[in-house]
């Protein structure tokens, strides 16, 4: 999945591509559950390339509460700015500004494709993927799935430490 930059010109290019679910790895947070659509205009400024368009598909990830599979579509877009690696080289210590973030870097008149893919799909993710807006998580007491059935365990938490005041009270 690289682009290579030697066959663009200096002209602006339009890309259109679509990659197989196969093409990525499964992680630990997500699996690539449709093909990728990507779409973006590639055009040479000076010494650097400005990336700009969108991505998407869906992605199988963990349901925070219950722990289930769930589908989460991702129509991402994005914005970068690739610079030369040989250019960016260099050993000062400098603070990171906002303009930094939509930085990349690519090597060897070549922009990898995978790599831009991955990053947007983590920065997609929902912070707390849930498989449905009302899900009710795992019983703390047994570990059912309270999605499925009720498990019948007491919801009322009482510290054993205090099971001597209880007494007390039933006196």
């Amino acid at each position: 999945m690289l682009l290579d930059l030697k066959t663009l010109g200096e002209s602006r290019v339009h890309l259109e591509r679509t990659y197989p679910p196969s093409a990525f790895e499964a992680t630990d947070e997500f699996i690539v559950g449709k093909p990728v659509e990507l779409v973006c205009e590639v055009e040479k400024i000076r010494d650097w390339y400005q990336l700009a368009g969108h991505l998407s598909t869906r992605l199988r990830v963990q349901c925070c509460r219950c722990g289930e599979g769930c589908d989460t579509d991702l129509d991402l877009a994005f914005d970068l700015r690739y610079v030369s690696e040989a250019l960016s080289a260099g050993t000062n210590d400098a603070e990171i500004d906002n303009e930094d973030l939509t930085v990349a870097f690519y090597r060897d008149d070549q922009i990898d494709l995978r790599q831009l893919i991955s990053e947007q799909f983590y920065l997609g993710l929902p912070m707390k993927p849930l498989c449905q807006e009302d899900c009710r998580g795992l019983c703390a007491a047994c570990g059912k799935n309270l999605n499925s059935a009720d498990c019948g365990c007491s919801v009322e938490w009482r510290d054993p430490r205090l099971a001597v005041l209880d007494g007390l009270l039933k006196r």
